[in-house]
């Protein structure tokens, strides 16, 4: 200790000592840590420690989206889709607005309850413009259709943001404008009516949904997903299609049923045909907030950091 200045050398020099132990030894610590984070998510049972490897998009989020539809149905000809060829006149072009609710469940897949609405319309009138008249098979509709649903968005790929959806829906469709032409049954033999029925009505029916799609990143808590998917319906019956037919004679004033409960239709040589039930292909993009409770394992939700933390060790 210096008499003087009463400065214990001893004490400051354990103090230097340390700091600099303490300096030294800190990147090894980080890139040991760095290190850990890389080995415990490469193991298959990383879930239970201290890390996990769930995909930076399974997580609890609100979802909006907008989308192009295209009907097929018995308003198509054959009533398959594309047969024939595309035709615009099925085309809603921003027909349906989404809105969805993400639940996370595992580290792979997003529970989805959605709520979509829009409107839908066929017409194949362009398939016959060539001919001399209409034939008994020319039909036409517009609606407009709420549809509750609920699926899984399943995530195969952990660093990356392609996806699968399965889901169930009922839809709820307001046929607001229906024209079919039609033909019936004279002595003299069928004979094609001078105007089409038309009218309004109304149709539940209940749906099955497959798609995939493609999820990316925007910012932290913002993501962007590109979007295909058919929407089948399980049934085409009275009441329950997206296209009013078949048509009860409850439907229309003048009484007159059009089609049958069997889903086939009948042309105007009484012949009957078969189809897909009534359904759409919809195109979009949506746009999901996302958000995560605290959880007592660390979250690798940049797969992109692990990736350089590779490349750099």
């Amino acid at each position: 200790m210096c008499p003087i200045c009463k400065i214990d050398y001893m004490k400051v020099r354990n103090i230097l000592l340390l700091v600099t132990c303490i300096v030294l030894q800190l990147p090894q610590s980080v890139l040991a840590v760095e290190n850990a984070d890389i080995a415990w998510t490469n193991k298959a049972n990383s879930r239970t420690g201290l890390y996990t490897t769930k995909n930076y998009f399974v997580s609890q989020g609100v979802s909006i989206g907008v989308g192009a539809m295209y009907y097929f149905g018995d308003v198509d000809n054959e009533g398959i889709a594309f047969t024939g060829g595309f035709n615009k006149e099925n085309v809603s072009y921003g027909g349906g607005l989404n809105f969805g609710y993400n639940i996370p469940a595992g580290n792979c897949c997003n529970l989805r309850i959605g709520l979509m609405g829009g409107t839908l319309r066929g017409n194949n009138k362009v398939k016959f413009d060539n001919l001399a008249e209409p034939r008994d098979d020319y039909r036409k509709f517009q609606s407009v259709l709420i549809l509750p649903s609920f699926g899984v968005q399943y995530y195969p790929f952990t660093g990356a943001g392609f996806y699968l959806y399965g889901g169930v829906a009922v839809a709820a469709s307001i046929i607001t404008n229906y024209e079919f032409y039609y033909y019936y049954s004279t002595p003299g033999g069928r004979v094609r009516s001078d105007k089409p029925l038309s009218g309004k009505t109304f149709g539940i029916l209940p749906m099955v949904q497959l798609g995939i799609g493609y999820s990316w990143k925007l910012a932290p808590s913002w993501s962007m997903s590109a979007e295909i998917m058919i929407h089948e319906g399980l049934i085409d019956t009275h009441y329950m299609n997206l296209d009013a037919f078949p048509l009860a004679k409850s439907q229309n004033s003048e009484g007159i049923a059009l089609g049958n409960s069997f889903g086939k239709w009948v042309d105007r040589y009484g012949k009957e045909h078969i189809h897909w039930n009534d359904g759409w292909f919809q195109v979009g993009i949506t746009v999901t907030y996302q958000w995560r409770n605290c959880e007592t394992c660390r979250i690798i939700n940049n797969y992109s950091n692990i990736k350089r933390s590779r490349r750099k060790h």
